[in-house]
């Protein structure tokens, strides 16, 4: 699927969105609020959900190769969150869902794709 899909699905509006990041593909979720977790994470394409709100998470997410960000729990980021995004070309999105139900969201999104 790509970005585009799990954005509408999950309602998320932009916080930093470069051109193009409507096509890139998300064949890979995860979901942590650990930054050890997410440095173990693998995988192509993969699109991070986190409450996380620093701008650690950026650069940790950028050095996995995540593909995108997207902030659950109606979370409320500090302009460093932003900035960090823009410097790493890396779309982040919140979302007024929880990590749970955008979970349940996204699972549903997979079966039918």
């Amino acid at each position: 699927m790509n970005l585009k899909q799990v954005i509408d699905a999950l309602d998320a509006s932009p916080l930093y969105a470069p051109s193009g990041w409507e096509e890139l593909e998300c064949s890979n979720i995860f979901a942590s609020d650990l930054i050890s977790d997410i440095l173990v994470s693998e995988g192509d394409e993969q699109l991070l959900l986190t409450s996380l709100t620093s701008p650690q998470v950026v650069r940790t997410a950028s050095l996995v190769g995540a593909n995108a960000i997207i902030l659950v729990h109606r979370r409320q980021t500090p302009p460093g969150m932003e900035a960090a995004a823009r410097q790493q070309e890396l779309p982040l999105f919140r979302s007024t869902v929880t990590k749970f139900e955008a979970c349940v969201r996204l699972g549903k999104l997979l079966e039918v794709s």
